[in-house]
């Protein structure tokens, strides 16, 4: 649900990279950018996933939680998608209906990067 696709993308790495991979995330902060506000359900499972999950990926990076509400979490999907960096160290948090708002005849996230 929260930036499951990051996280799978995270774990797909191949086992020959793991070095390159751990001295990658040595270190670093890794961003998950959540499209609600502060204490809503959708906050709290990324707060929860940002304690635990950086045991879990090569070079153990440390994790910080970014509010960023706005149009139903399509500012957040627009700012991972558009200006933030594209290099693994930012996952977002959407909220379950983001993706369709375009299918629905809504403005939807930005096709431009």
């Amino acid at each position: 649900m929260l930036g499951l696709v990051g996280i799978a993308g995270l774990a797909a790495a191949p086992a020959s990279a793991a070095e390159s991979v751990a001295d990658f995330y040595k270190g670093k902060q890794i961003r998950v950018i959540v499209g609600s506000d502060a204490g809503g359900g959708y906050d709290v499972y990324a707060r929860l996933m940002a304690r635990h999950l950086g045991r879990f990926i090569p070079g153990e990076p440390s994790f910080i939680v970014q509010n960023q509400p706005g149009a139903g979490s399509i500012a957040a999907a627009n700012a991972v998608y558009v200006t933030l960096p594209q290099d693994g160290t930012v996952i977002g948090g959407l909220q379950r209906g983001t993706p369709f708002e375009q299918l629905l005849g809504n403005q939807g996230p930005s096709s431009r990067r």
